[in-house]
This record gives C-alpha cells, sequence and structure tokens, in this order.
C-alpha cells in the first residue's frame, strides 16, 4: 500500500512538472501570478540580503558578461524547452541574475524613489492590463512595431552611452513607453493562445521582463525629475 502511494505521489509530480499539460484559463492566470510573485521575491531577496560587496569586488565588463551569459542562458531554457520543470528553472536563473544587476543599480537610488518607482510600475501595469483585456486586438497588432522600436533605441541608446558617457530622458521614455505597449501584448497574447502549464511560465517570465524593464526605466525618470 504505502509504494503504490509513493509510486502515485511520483506520478503526480511528474505530471504537474515533467510533462506539459492544458490547464482552464483560470488556472493559467493564476499560475502567470505566481511566477511573477516567484520573480520578484527572488529579487527582493537578493536585494536585501545579498552582499553587495561580492559582486562590487568584481571586474565590471566580468559581472556584465557573467550578467549577459547567465541571463541569456535563463531565458533560453524557459522559452526552448516545452517541459514546466525546465522553463521554472530557466525562468529562475533570468530572475535571480536580475536580482544580481538590481542589488548594485537600486544602491544609487534612495528608498523613497524606490517606493515611488514600485508604486508607479504597478499601477500602471494594471493599467495596461486592463486596456489588453479591452482591446486585445489593438495590443496584438502592435509586437512588430514594438521589437523595431525598441531594437532600434537599443542600439542607438548603446552608440549614445558610449559618445556621451550617459544615457538620455528620451530614451527612456521610449522604452518606458514601449515597455507598457509590451505589457499589454503579452497579456493580450496569453489570453488568446496560452492553455498549458508551460506556457504560463513563459508568458510569465515574458511579463516578468517587460515590467522590470519599465521599473528601471521609471527609476531613471524619476531621477532625471529631480
Amino acid at each position: 500500500m504505502e509504494m503504490g502511494q509513493k509510486r502515485d505521489f511520483t506520478e503526480y509530480l511528474t505530471l504537474i512538472f515533467l510533462k506539459d499539460r492544458q490547464v482552464s484559463k483560470s488556472v493559467f492566470n493564476l499560475v502567470v501570478g505566481l511566477v511573477l510573485m516567484w520573480g520578484f521575491l527572488l529579487n527582493y531577496w537578493i536585494v536585501q540580503y545579498f552582499p553587495t560587496e561580492w559582486l562590487t569586488a568584481l571586474n565590471p565588463w566580468v559581472f556584465l558578461l557573467l550578467y549577459f551569459v547567465m541571463s541569456g542562458i535563463g531565458m533560453g531554457i524557459m522559452l526552448y524547452y516545452e517541459l514546466p520543470l525546465f522553463s521554472f528553472i530557466g525562468y529562475s536563473i533570468m530572475t535571480s541574475t536580475l536580482g544580481f544587476l538590481l542589488n548594485i543599480y537600486l544602491g544609487y537610488f534612495s528608498g523613497e524613489e524606490v517606493i515611488r518607482a514600485i508604486q508607479y510600475t504597478a499601477w500602471t501595469t494594471f493599467g495596461m492590463i486592463i486596456a489588453a483585456t479591452l482591446l486585445p486586438k489593438l495590443f496584438l497588432r502592435l509586437h512588430t512595431i514594438l521589437v523595431v522600436i525598441v531594437s532600434s533605441v537599443a542600439v542607438i541608446e548603446f552608440g549614445w552611452i558610449i559618445l556621451f558617457g550617459q544615457s538620455g530622458d528620451f530614451f527612456h521614455w521610449i522604452i518606458a513607453i514601449s515597455m507598457c505597449g509590451y505589457i499589454g501584448y503579452h497579456w493580450a497574447d496569453m489570453q488568446d493562445c496560452g492553455d498549458t502549464l508551460d506556457q504560463a511560465i513563459d508568458f510569465g517570465g515574458l511579463l516578468y521582463l517587460a515590467i522590470i524593464n519599465l521599473f528601471i526605466r521609471i527609476l531613471e525618470l524619476l531621477r532625471l525629475s529631480k
């Protein structure tokens, strides 16, 4: 009897984590929410408790190289594998890597600025979700436009930083608005075609990236507005 129970439990875990399966829309949205919460909690823990001096002791170029490699690996695992467990591991690698970057980055801002940026990001995200729920077709048409804008601005901004040593507020505005569009697009897209556990994790990861990028740009705009 005990062996049978262990086998049933193992099969249950395998069904949940190692085999993708269709879920109801309410469960799908719940998983997306839980995935987002997990990513933000990881970021909070790393920013709050991981020793910043360990990170600043690294050569900046080495740190950036490790950041891009690890976040790329995490995102690749998340999007490539159609197994919920692998997608979750990839997502956790990606969010942890971003957490280490935030650990250093947020040290340049006051606590008040960070809290205000979190509030603005939360309200903006909520507003974009409502807009995408009401106008899904509009947001689904934005994907190609958003890809072109973000890619172009990223390249131009990189060159601008090399030439002038810093970014400009117009870059922050363009990327912030684009991230709002991405939040709406990902929400509309997942309501339209998302129906499996693995897809819920993937969409949660994509929403996380858009929200974190929006948060970072809002922080920069708050600093420039002083």
